[in-house]
């Protein structure tokens, strides 16, 4: 399961979408979802911004900057 669609799930079942997702992390949904669908690369510091929204919207410790960082390598093999 690539990252979007997991991350997907885990929000929904907290509630929660890609847009809160968004907000939670200080970028727009636009750039958020160009970042999931591997079409951009986001920073260092985002992807590590994305991961701690993430886990703190999912209140896991499931989701790292890295996997953000490799979203667009994962999705264009």
């Amino acid at each position: 399961m690539d990252l979007r669609t997991r991350l997907k799930a885990d929000l929904f079942a907290k509630r929660y979408n890609l847009g809160h997702l968004a907000t939670e992390a200080q970028v727009s949904r636009s750039y958020l979802s160009r970042v999931l669908t591997g079409y951009v690369s986001p920073s260092i510091h985002l992807a590590q911004s994305l991961a701690t929204a993430a886990n703190r919207l999912t209140q896991t410790n499931n989701y790292t900057s890295e996997q953000f960082l490799t979203a667009a390598q994962e999705l264009n093999k």
